[in-house]
């Protein structure tokens, strides 16, 4: 089970992984981020780059989408826990790869949810000893519409970086939707969704689904799926923070 609604036909574009490791090179090259105190050289970690990442989803059969939703991947190509930071630092850019669905396809998706096609990443601190989880919403970027990026992996470099404490999670959220969604793959793949326990499966409850994106506020991160990827990644460089939030 994926989470997502789908539509049929068409093609599968897969990009190459070289890609996205030259555009996430061309953005480190222009972030400066000074050093520790010590002098020591910063750290560098790329949150969900497990590997040669599988191809999206559309405009073959099934076409699914992601939307009305915020999520992260709990296991990606067996690798636990990919989107919990390692260290302190800063988000300073993220990715998304995105197939091209077809005319048909996407009026199927602007209907379901609305459009256009649209993506941020947010930072989240899990709720000590929620069961079901739940997540805080600490902090999130600005939300940039995909459209003009449909069929290809892009990288955004965040003019302001997001603070983010060691073992907070970075997620991606989507207010409506975006074709950055792999399916149909092994079983070691599983993501967890922003919807409330009991409202995981059913195309009411994932019409009526909404995205976390109120700073401060608590979601219930209840729904797992597995055999699909959400297909973005989050950079992140070791540095001081100024807030334990």
């Amino acid at each position: 089970m994926s989470g997502a609604p789908r539509t049929s036909t068409g093609r599968t574009t897969a990009w190459p992984a070289a890609t996205l490791a030259a555009c996430l090179l061309g953005v480190l090259l222009l972030v400066a981020w000074p050093s520790g105190a010590s002098g020591q050289r910063a750290g560098i970690a790329v949150l969900g780059s497990i590997g040669a990442a599988p191809p999206p989803a559309c405009p073959g059969s099934p076409c699914e989408a992601i939307g009305s939703v915020t999520g992260f991947q709990t296991t990606a190509g067996g690798v636990s826990q990919p989107f919990k930071a390692p260290f302190n630092g800063k988000v300073v850019a993220w990715s998304i790869s995105l197939s091209r669905p077809d005319r048909d396809q996407r009026e199927f998706f602007n209907d379901f949810y609305a459009p256009p096609p649209q993506a941020r990443i947010a930072v989240l601190r899990r709720v000590r000893g929620s069961r079901p989880p739940e997540f805080t919403m600490v902090r999130q970027s600005p939300v940039v519409v995909l459209r003009p990026y449909l069929g290809s992996t892009v990288v955004f470099a965040l003019e302001h970086p997001l603070t983010v404490l060691k073992d907070q999670v970075v997620a991606i959220s989507i207010p409506t939707w975006a074709p950055g969604f792999a399916v149909g793959i092994s079983a070691n793949n599983t993501w967890r969704a922003s919807r409330r326990s009991g409202a995981c499966a059913g195309t009411r409850d994932i019409r009526a689904s909404r995205a976390h994106q109120r700073v401060g506020s608590k979601r219930q991160y209840a729904c797992s799926y597995t055999t699909a990827r959400l297909l973005y990644t989050a950079t992140v460089v070791r540095g001081r923070v100024s807030s334990g939030r």
